[in-house]
């Protein structure tokens, strides 16, 4: 009797991963803006197509050579960890190497990007095909940093498309990960365009009290007190052999904080009304 179980074909696996990454215009600004806070990036464009389900975001972060640009969109590739160590010490926003690859799968990738450590280096531009390999590079005049733009999104995957909320709501998701990444990274200049214009702009200050007032416009900085918690270390926590620890485990997607387990004082700061 022939079994009604069987593997599923490989491009339909890498589909089905690719999609538990990548669910939503929101999720693709999450992820590219997490690689561009990574790479030390202060100032951020992002630009949105919501129509054309395509989204562009700009850094000023370290860049990537030719041979980083050649990798970054393959299976599992990362510069974040090295071995199973590093996911003892997460200190990043990603890690997984996934994030670009399933770009790839299920959109067109490109990548403009020229390394900040040499100035005289040259920029690349290089678009990749759906398995996250270098199809066409060519030199490109580029300030260092990187941007990458991700166009016709579940373009392969039309049913994901359907079983998302209006782009009204997806853009509203959007903005709310910018500004709850903004409220943890007060540093960041912010601007976001949608159909090639002006959608907001964040400025950067020294905390989240410079911040909020941005976001939410009846809250002023004078409403707002910094308070600083102590966050204690506790007992049994995991090790590298063991679970993930009480308040230092690491992290899901967005890797582990650092304001857990061996930092007892400052560990995290809070905004409370007066």
């Amino acid at each position: 009797m022939i079994s009604r179980i069987h593997p599923l074909p490989t491009d339909v696996v890498h589909l089905i991963a690719a999609g538990e990454v990548i669910d939503s215009l929101a999720a693709v600004v999450r992820e590219l803006v997490e690689n561009a806070l990574d790479a030390g990036a202060n100032r951020l464009t992002i630009s949105l197509w919501p129509e054309q389900w395509r989204v562009r975001v700009a850094d000023n972060g370290a860049g990537m050579t030719l041979a980083d640009l050649r990798q970054a969109a393959q299976p599992h590739s990362t510069s974040k960890i090295s071995t199973r160590r590093d996911l003892w010490r997460i200190s990043s926003l990603g890690f997984r190497g996934e994030a670009l690859h399933s770009l790839s799968q299920l959109a067109q990738l490109e990548i403009y990007s020229r390394p900040q450590s040499n100035p005289a280096a040259t920029g690349w531009r290089v678009t990749y095909d759906t398995w996250g390999n270098a199809v066409r590079v060519e030199t490109a005049a580029i300030a260092a940093g990187a941007i990458v733009t991700v166009s016709n999104l579940f373009a392969p995957w039309p049913a994901r498309r359907q079983g998302l909320p209006s782009l009204a709501q997806q853009m509203r998701a959007v903005q709310l990960t910018i500004q709850h990444i903004a409220l943890c990274h007060p540093q960041i200049t912010w601007q976001v365009e949608q159909n090639d214009r002006p959608w907001f702009t964040l400025w950067p200050g020294e905390t989240p009290q410079q911040t909020l007032p941005q976001i939410l416009r009846d809250v002023q900085p004078n409403d707002l007190r910094e308070l600083t918690l102590e966050v204690r270390r506790q007992a049994g926590g995991g090790g590298e052999d063991g679970g993930a620890g009480g308040d230092g485990g690491a992290g899901g997607d967005g890797g582990a904080g650092e304001a857990g387990g061996d930092r007892e004082n400052g560990g995290f700061e809070g905004l409370l009304g007066e």
